[in-house]
């Protein structure tokens, strides 16, 4: 087993699935899109494109740009503005 691998399982382990639930389809709810299925909730939200959705729903015009393409060092500027 890889070592991020190891890492991720003892994130996941000292997370609560319900809360994550709630805290999901609280997000879908604001932003009125469903995450991909199948996705980890962490990955969808690594990339921070739905992070600057959910912004931008919230209080409209505070992300000017959100990066969905140009490869991942380029989508993680979304969370590092």
């Amino acid at each position: 087993m890889s070592l991020e691998r190891q890492v991720r399982l003892k994130l996941a382990s000292k997370r609560n699935p319900e809360q994550e639930k709630e805290a999901q389809a609280w997000i879908e709810g604001v932003i009125g899109a469903k995450f991909p299925p199948g996705e980890i909730f962490e990955d969808v939200l690594k990339d921070g494109t739905v992070l600057c959705q959910l912004i931008n729903k919230i209080k409209p015009g505070s992300v000017n740009k959100i990066n969905t393409s140009g490869g991942q060092f380029k989508m993680m500027e979304n969370i590092t503005k």
